[in-house]
């Protein structure tokens, strides 16, 4: 009987197979280590404002996140209530030419018993915030400073609407979504 010894061929990986694989890894180790980095930083760091110019970090008093006492006492683990309002759409007061600003923003409120405060007068808050707008050109809504101090403006009609002192902190800040002037 004779045997036939079943020839396998030595078949090495080619060289260049071990090293893809090593490549590879660490590749992705390091993309999930720096995406985990980045998300460490980005979670841990304070959230930018956005105004509707897009850019981050303004507020309604114009100054910047940082330079607000009243953001720096507040408690992070207490979530900020934000109430948004419907759309506001307004003639402007120019005189040479029939114009109008369609608004939609939302006020932040400290905490959510103020914001149940704000929806009790919302009523008031609708028709004071109209009648400032509604008094506004397009010259003083025009660029940044006009919208930072309409802002304002809008804290101060919600804060006499509720009866609240013109210092209070219970009103935060006025975030605007949609401004459109034509």
């Amino acid at each position: 009987m004779s045997t036939v010894a079943a020839e396998t061929p030595d078949v090495a990986p080619p060289a260049g197979g071990k090293k893809k694989k090593i490549i590879i890894i660490t590749v992705a180790v390091l993309a999930l280590a720096g995406g985990g980095t980045g998300a460490f930083f980005m979670l841990k760091g304070k959230p930018a404002e956005v105004t509707a110019e897009g850019k981050a970090g303004a507020r309604a008093d114009g100054g910047a996140k940082g330079d607000d006492k009243a953001a720096q006492k507040r408690d992070p683990k207490v979530k900020p209530t934000f109430i948004p309002l419907e759309s506001f759409t307004v003639n402007l007061a120019d005189k040479e030419n029939e114009r109008y600003a369609q608004v939609v923003f939302s006020i932040e409120a400290a905490d959510s018993a103020t914001g149940d405060a704000i929806k009790a007068h919302l009523p008031a808050i609708r028709g004071r915030v109209l009648m400032t707008l509604s008094s506004k050109s397009a010259a003083d809504l025009g660029g940044r400073e006009g919208k930072v101090m309409l802002a304002k403006e809008i804290l101060a009609d919600a804060r006499k609407a509720m009866d609240l002192p013109e210092t209070s902190q219970a009103l935060v800040d006025v975030h605007f979504s949609h401004f459109v002037m034509q």
